[in-house]
């Protein structure tokens, strides 16, 4: 093994807004590793100018960036990547989609070594023929976070919480292992009234929490719930994808259980990718008892040990219950978890970052004296320059100015911070300030004393569907909207077909609608997919949790002022493509 530090290049997502586990994982080879890192950032640059990867022995690119979205790596910088004659090194997660794309721009740049947190047999399944000439190392999705020991440990009376979780409602065509995130919340909330626990659970994407409020709140709950990550399906090509998009095109809204049955089945199990969460480092940092399916949790965890078993079908959940409630035995429990995992050092960063420089010490071919020509320098400058662009800068300016008027911060910090926010906070003003049926929309909202962010939040996406009901909305992925009403449900649900696929037939809708007899107004865009995509500006826009948008402010507008909802509306059903309401509000 060469011990002469290397001059490393780490391509990642470093922006400040990106979540805990994903700063702790960057900032861990800046912190700990004994040779020479460097980070670049390439999302948002179609190319730099500057940067010369000739300045290094490896060039390590993060699972922050997805190599085969040009949006990320950009053609140019894959095309410098390839030319490098140095180590190639590969991080790699969420690595059961797209398998065959993902494989193919590994493969086009010549990763040499891949980190995978794929166990086996799944890596086997996954890379063996794929990236049969790339070195693979099993590592792990997160370790424990060096900054939580510094937290106190709040003792278990003084939390204000019994059970404490989010989880994340996710997409179908990963399989059954990946809904179990959401299935634990649900059950055991269900549940947990009839044993007197104090919870607070969530699994929507409105529920999330970010930063040092999770922190916060994981410190305050003597337990939080857990399922093993990954997925049960790989889907190579797509295929699997297309099928359940396929399936809810033809049956909006349909459930799990359906959508398994009609399509999933067969390609159940076809590779297993089952890992330990970084939340699980996470709440025994923090003292916080683990409750658990029973699964192998990567062997960082064992059950009964470290973490309280609760089986799958909540058959236990009085034992669950009782022994929450026993503070001796939730005291030896963290107490165990907290030895094993946190003091023994084992899954650390530090081990972790030891273990990278070994591997990239064996495998790397050259170590290069200090360059004469500091291009990196150069490079990192011209990302500031270039990225965010000029517009974005003015408008996080403008909204500094406004927070220290107002005396507050906005909800979104982390998003502003990053650029993604002030991008589509410009793209929704323009759309609602430019639009006369948008803009007694903003005006009214913010009457009702509606936040400014998640007010536009709405708009934006509001003003995508109606630009695609009149069929003036440029994405990648084009697509038509039929309309539909519910009038005992009172609900008007907007549906997204791909512009490939035939429109259905007409329902033969109602004569017209009172806009004062909608509860509900929701966009349905799940078998195009969770987000558009535009083409100009560059953005991809998020439709609500997994792809459906429940358009509660417009409502709330609507009982406030019906002819503002009336006008706003009336473009969706008066004649758009595949429009199957009338062209107009009663």
């Amino acid at each position: 093994m060469r011990e002469q530090a290397l001059s490393i290049l780490l391509l990642c997502d470093d922006r400040p807004g990106n979540a805990n586990t994903i700063r702790d994982h960057i900032e861990s080879f800046l912190r700990y590793s004994r040779h020479r890192i460097r980070t670049f950032n390439p999302i948002g640059m179609s190319r730099s100018l500057a940067l010369d990867l000739g300045e290094f022995d490896v060039v390590v690119v993060h699972y922050t960036l997805v190599l085969s979205e040009e949006r990320h790596v950009a053609q140019p910088f894959r095309d410098q990547l390839r030319r490098f004659r140095g180590l190639k090194v590969q991080f790699i997660q969420d690595e059961y989609r797209w398998v065959d794309r993902a494989t193919a721009a590994s493969r086009e740049i010549g990763v040499g070594l891949l980190f995978t947190s794929a166990p086996e047999p799944a890596a086997g399944l996954l890379y063996d023929t794929r990236l049969p000439d790339a070195k693979r190392v099993h590592t792990l999705t997160g370790y424990v976070p060096a900054d939580l020991a510094r937290v106190p440990v709040k003792p278990l009376t003084e939390r204000s919480l019994d059970v404490g979780y989010r989880g994340r409602d996710l997409p179908y065509w990963l399989g059954r292992l990946t809904q179990e995130k959401q299935w634990i919340a649900q059950g055991f909330q269900a549940r947990a009234e009839r044993y007197e626990l104090r919870t607070d659970i969530g699994w929507r994407e409105a529920d999330r929490i970010y930063g040092d409020r999770w922190v916060e709140f994981i410190a305050g709950s003597r337990a939080t719930l857990g399922t093993e990550s990954g997925a049960s399906i790989a889907d190579f090509d797509g295929g699997v994808e297309r099928a359940v998009r396929r399936h809810l095109r033809a049956h909006p809204g349909a459930p799990y259980e359906e959508v398994y049955a009609a399509v999933l089945e067969p390609y159940e199990g076809n590779v297993v990718v089952n890992v330990v969460s970084p939340r699980v480092f996470e709440a025994v940092s923090l003292g916080t008892a683990l409750v658990m399916f029973p699964g192998h949790y990567s062997g960082v965890v064992e059950p009964g040990e470290h973490y309280i078993v609760l089986e799958k079908d909540f058959s236990n959940m009085d034992a669950v219950a009782a022994k929450l409630k026993d503070d001796a035995l939730m005291a030896g429990l963290t107490q165990r978890a907290s030895d094993h995992v946190v003091r023994s050092g084992s899954w650390s960063y530090e081990s972790f970052i030891r273990d990278f420089d070994e591997q990239v010490a064996l495998e790397a071919s050259t170590a290069r004296a200090g360059s004469t020509t500091p291009r990196h320098r150069l490079a990192r400058l011209e990302r500031s320059i270039r990225v965010p662009p000029l517009r974005v800068r003015a408008t996080r300016t403008a909204l500094a100015a406004a927070s220290a008027v107002r005396g507050r911060d906005f909800s979104r910090r982390s998003e502003i911070e990053a650029g993604t926010w002030l991008t589509k906070g410009m793209l929704a003003l323009r759309e609602a300030l430019g639009d006369p049926d948008l803009r007694p929309l903003l005006w009214e909202g913010r009457r009702a004393g509606i936040a400014i962010d998640s007010l536009l939040e709405e708009i934006l996406e509001f003003s995508l569907l109606r630009r695609a009901a009149r069929g003036n909305l440029a994405t990648t992925d084009p697509f038509l909207v039929t309309a539909e009403y519910d009038r005992g449900a009172r609900v008007l649900r907007f549906v997204s077909w791909p512009a490939q696929d035939a429109v259905p037939a007409s329902d033969s809708p109602p004569a017209d609608i009172d806009s004062r007899g909608v509860d509900v107004i929701q966009w349905d865009h799940r078998a195009v997919g969770g987000a558009v995509r535009l083409k100009s500006p560059v953005l991809d826009i998020g439709i609500g949790p997994g792809g459906v948008k429940d358009y509660q402010l417009l409502v709330q507008i609507g009982r406030r002022n019906p002819p503002v909802l009336h006008r706003a509306l009336s473009i969706l059903i008066g004649g758009g493509p595949g429009a199957r309401l009338p062209a107009r509000l009663s």
